[in-house]
């Protein structure tokens, strides 16, 4: 290790997690980072197919690439070696497996903070215990990080994600986006949404009926989902009228997270289930429904966007809710 050396150090340094609900989530710790210390720039390290996601956090400074968590610690050995030199002082490793941990570690960053784990008491220095009892979600998880043990925290600041007009122009152009119509973002994908969530999403012919009604009130559709997601975007596509699947907009499969950052940033509100697509939409400043299937759910403690302020709703009263939007 001779060649570590450490020099002032004048910036912040956050490992992020490494799937998009999980970084989309960890946004606010930026946010309270940013605001205990509002002097020292805050970078962070994202792995490279969330980069574009992460360029539109109005927190971050620099982006740095992170290994994908199945590559080798050999691998993140030499993204730590790399990291030496950056002006580094306080490292924040959000991930709670072995190999991310050993980044600031390699990178001789003097403050090193993360949870307990295996293998992981020998690379970090503010180790922590997490306390489900008094942060049950993991958004406060995360943020529990960034203050000190005995700090209460506040209730997290909401998403945000930034988009230029002159970007959502030409997203609009290139994908056929109309400007006669108020545009309704639909994501009806259930990729990684928690199994809570899953039983209390609407059927097939459940969304058929409310997209209906909603094209009716003259909305605009348009389906967002992921290429894992393509699947339920087909069936919901086939149990629609023809006439109304062919008015809808399908990009399921087809954009990249920052074009999806641009293209939600211009609708006026979202129906999503309970996963990035949701959040994404809160980042973007809509109001955001989640649908529930008619069946009274009781807890949503551990449900993800609705503790950042999108709505879980009943089928029944989507039609007037989103009617006023209109």
């Amino acid at each position: 290790m001779s060649g570590f050396f450490r020099k002032a150090a004048g910036r912040n340094l956050v490992v992020m997690p490494g799937s998009p609900e999980k970084l989309l989530l960890a946004q606010p710790t930026l946010a309270d980072l940013q605001q205990r210390f509002p002097r020292k720039p805050l970078d962070i390290m994202v792995p490279t197919r969330l980069s574009g996601l992460a360029e539109r956090f109005p927190q971050v400074d620099q982006i740095y690439n992170l290994p994908d968590p199945q590559m080798s610690w050999k691998t993140f050995w030499r993204a730590g070696l790399e990291m030496q030199g950056k002006d580094h002082g306080h490292a924040w490793v959000l991930p709670d497996r072995f190999k991310p941990a050993l980044i600031p570690m390699l990178a001789n960053i003097g403050e090193r903070t993360g949870y307990r784990g295996r293998y992981r008491y020998s690379l970090l220095i503010d180790i922590r215990l997490p306390n489900p009892r008094r942060h049950p979600h993991p958004v406060d998880r995360y943020r529990a990080l960034a203050w000190d043990i005995v700090d209460e925290l506040a209730p997290p600041q909401p998403l945000k994600l930034t988009s230029r007009p002159e970007q959502q122009q030409a997203v609009a152009t290139e994908f056929g986006i109309p400007d006669d119509k108020p545009l309704l973002m639909v994501c009806p994908g259930s990729l990684r949404v928690s199994a809570a969530a899953r039983r209390a999403q609407p059927s097939a012919d459940q969304w058929s009926e409310l997209l209906e009604k909603l094209a009716g009130q003259g909305w605009q559709i348009c389906l967002l989902a992921s290429r894992y997601e393509l699947l339920e975007v087909e069936q919901l596509l086939s149990s629609l009228p023809p006439v109304l699947a062919d008015q809808v907009i399908n990009l399921a499969g087809k954009v990249t997270w920052e074009e999806a950052v641009d293209l939600v940033s211009q609708a006026r509100a979202a129906l999503a289930l309970d996963n990035a697509q949701a959040l994404l939409a809160l980042g973007c400043g809509l109001p955001v429904y989640l649908p529930l299937n008619n069946q009274e759910v009781q807890e949503f403690q551990q449900w993800q966007a609705p503790y950042l302020g999108a709505k879980p709703t009943p089928l029944s009263e989507l039609e007037q809710l989103l009617g006023a939007n209109l």
